[in-house]
């Protein structure tokens, strides 16, 4: 078992436009209002680039920096861990379709912003860190992959981690068989020790299977959030935080394990 701790939040989802605003809406004091908007341009990534981003990495740009604000950190102390259900599918979708025209007209700022880990790179241009960057992909089990990864690197390096997860709408026809239904990306900022700005405390343990388990009851509308894209599976641990909640978190991962989540609320 691993235990980090979790300092900051960011995040961008249909009527979870950030932490702030988040908090009243998983407790319950505000009602949620499902707002299905387009991205905020991440205004911390420089003109230049800025103009050639993609929806997908303004999104992992900006939740990571609301992240980063609000556990006031500095970025170049932390570990990056950025993770993607399926990537940039619109570029993709986009590629595939140029490929079909006379010359095959494939534009080189879309080539790169293909590239998987691309919101990674856009995001150490921005903030101009230089540290240890990671990512990584496991389909629907990507934040549990992604969690494990960067739990992995609190304990081994003793550092502060970024972990990012993002998603965007899939198009047609990726639709049919990448369902994903709306943008949203959530980072999570993990310290290997207590601060004043800590949120909760995770226990992060790795377990085979068990039958079904049982873990924290969500709004149904959050709920339909987490299932229409992948990457807003930390709203379980975010709704626990915000009610104060301590309990266990299950997310399965690959055909036989499981990743248990303790969480313990701090402030």
């Amino acid at each position: 078992m691993t235990t980090v701790y979790l300092d900051g939040v960011g995040i961008e989802a249909p009527g979870l436009r950030t932490w702030d605003q988040a908090r009243p809406v998983l407790t319950g004091e505000k009602p949620f209002h499902f707002e299905k908007k387009t991205y905020q341009v991440a205004t911390l990534i420089p003109e230049n680039e800025r103009r050639r981003a993609s929806d997908t990495i303004h999104i992992a740009v900006n939740v990571a920096d609301e992240a980063v604000n609000n556990a006031k950190v500095n970025p170049e102390l932390l570990i990056n861990v950025f993770s993607s259900y399926r990537g940039a599918l619109k570029i993709v979708s986009h590629i595939c379709n140029s490929l079909t025209l006379p010359g095959h007209p494939v534009s080189p700022t879309q080539f790169h912003n293909s590239v998987y880990n691309s919101p990674a790179a856009y995001w150490s241009i921005a903030t101009q860190t230089k540290g240890p960057s990671t990512s990584l992909a496991c389909a629907e089990d990507s934040f549990s992959a992604a969690l494990l990864s960067a739990a992995a690197c609190v304990f081994t390096h003793e550092q502060g981690v970024l972990l990012v997860m993002y998603d965007v709408e899939s198009p047609k026809p990726f639709d049919k068989k990448y369902a994903i239904d709306f943008n949203c990306g959530i980072a999570l900022i993990l310290m290997p020790s207590e601060s004043e700005n800590t949120l909760a405390k995770l226990d992060i343990d790795f377990e085979p299977r068990k039958s079904e388990e049982m873990d924290i009851g969500l709004n149904p509308d959050l709920v339909k959030l987490i299932n229409g894209n992948a990457s807003a599976q930390p709203l379980r641990i975010l709704s626990a935080i915000a009610n104060k909640d301590s309990c266990e978190i299950f997310y399965d991962y690959l055909e036989t394990s499981t990743v248990v989540v303790r969480v313990e609320p701090c402030n």
